[in-house]
């Protein structure tokens, strides 16, 4: 009788016990996530490093008359292709130190530093250039060093299956001279004056759109000439062509776009 009731006593902690089984599960399944997801996050570090290098050769040529070509710290250069910026996922990485990188040298080698810069943005990457390299003051009309310029950023983006948008921003004072009545016509003209440089330049028609956005989207506080020189620029923004699988909200048509 003693002996029955022990192994009836067994059989109910065994029992007591099964929830170890399905735990044990799902910790196994857990890490096999994140196995795949480190696996995953590997592909987009080295997606990332290709469009870094992608930049670098684009970069490396000289752009402004007198100054040396663009030296890259880190890596190996490399020609532009579609392979650097996958269509079907886009550049996922938020490490954007090698591209800033690449770019800041270009820019101190080429005597503007501080005035081109990428970032990233929910919708995509921009890269971001003064208006100062692009136009005079109050004017939306591109000379042959701007067309230069606008050249080795061709290289870069040509290439991409990706959509473009090219958003003109300005700061909140009237603009300078008789040609534009407010901000919204100039950051117009100006983003569409590099749209069409960059048709001439080979882009397709198709992936390219317009938009003007005036003083309102500002990258700083606007509180003396300095912080509105900064926002005195040309963005150009390379899309995410598949938003669902970003962890950013869907690309959307904001005011301002025009065909």
């Amino acid at each position: 009788m003693q002996r029955r009731r022990r192994a009836s006593d067994h059989g109910e902690f065994h029992a007591d016990e099964r929830w170890l089984i399905t735990y044990a599960d799902m910790i196994t399944l857990l890490l096999a996530v994140f196995i795949v997801l480190y696996a995953l996050s590997d592909q987009n570090v080295r997606k990332f490093t290709a469009f870094a290098q992608s930049v670098a050769a684009a970069f490396s040529t000289e752009v402004f008359q007198g100054t040396e070509a663009i030296t890259v710290t880190s890596g190996q250069q490399s020609a532009p292709s579609t392979d650097t910026f996958d269509a079907g996922s886009g550049v996922l990485s938020t490490d954007l130190r090698t591209v800033e990188a690449t770019v800041r040298d270009f820019a101190v080698e080429n005597g503007v530093g501080g005035q081109v810069s990428v970032d990233r943005v929910p919708e995509g990457i921009a890269i971001r250039i003064s208006d100062a390299l692009l136009f005079s003051s109050g004017r939306a009309s591109l000379d042959a060093r701007s067309k230069r310029l606008l050249d080795r950023v061709i290289v870069v983006v040509g290439p991409l299956p990706n959509r473009l948008r090219i958003e003109g921003h300005t700061d909140d004072e009237p603009p300078a001279g008789p040609f534009y009545t407010d901000n919204w016509s100039l950051s117009v003209a100006r983003a569409l004056a590099v749209l069409r440089a960059m048709v001439e330049g080979g882009v397709d028609r198709s992936r390219l759109a317009a938009a003007g956005y005036a003083e309102f989207q500002p990258i700083v506080p606007m509180t003396d000439d300095a912080s509105r020189a900064r926002n005195r620029r040309v963005d150009v923004l390379i899309l995410y062509p598949d938003t669902s699988s970003q962890p950013f909200a869907p690309v959307s048509s904001p005011q301002g776009i025009l065909p």
